[in-house]
């Protein structure tokens, strides 16, 4: 059964969840489909919200103004392999991914109004909002979110720039 973090109104109801059916970027979907949360933008970044968690799923709201994005990241590696998924509740974001090689490149997708998209375990991505109106998404990790590393990207490949952990940099 799900839990909330938030305990008002704009929650919406969910159905008991069976994660091994059902996949991050499903349950994203609906949860964007569905969600009253507010969202809220600040002028320096886009804002996060943990708005749901269960003991191995947590849900966050994001919210980007135009031009904010994240850096390339992963969702853990292959030492915490995290799989995810996400759903623009609002707007469009760019989704670019990383796609592996002797010299990887970037792919992208635009991901519009209750579209999703799947964050594979050891996937390396980044989110921009590219249009010109804000966007809202909403993002699920099976299991919780526990690391992060962002990325470096240039001609030669991927580099890493660092690792930031649950509870001490977020």
């Amino acid at each position: 059964m799900i839990t909330t973090s938030v305990t008002d109104s704009a929650t919406p109801r969910v159905a008991p969840l069976h994660r091994q059916s059902t996949s991050p970027a499903t349950i994203a979907r609906d949860l964007a489909i569905e969600s009253r949360w507010p969202a809220w933008f600040t002028p320096r970044s886009r804002s996060a919200r943990k708005v749901m968690a269960t003991d191995d799923m947590e849900v966050w709201l994001l919210a980007w103004l135009p031009g904010q994005g994240t850096d390339l990241h992963d969702h853990g590696g292959r030492s915490r392999p995290c799989p995810a998924g996400f759903a623009v509740a609002s707007g469009s974001l760019t989704h670019y991914t990383v796609v592996p090689g002797e010299v990887p490149r970037l792919n992208l997708d635009v991901i519009g109004e209750h579209e999703s998209a799947t964050v594979p375990a050891t996937g390396v991505h980044a989110l921009v909002n590219r249009g010109d109106v804000p966007a809202v998404s909403v993002h699920v990790y099976t299991p919780r979110l526990t690391m992060m590393r962002r990325y470096l990207f240039d001609e030669s490949g991927l580099w890493l720039a660092s690792m930031i952990r649950a509870g001490a940099d977020w």
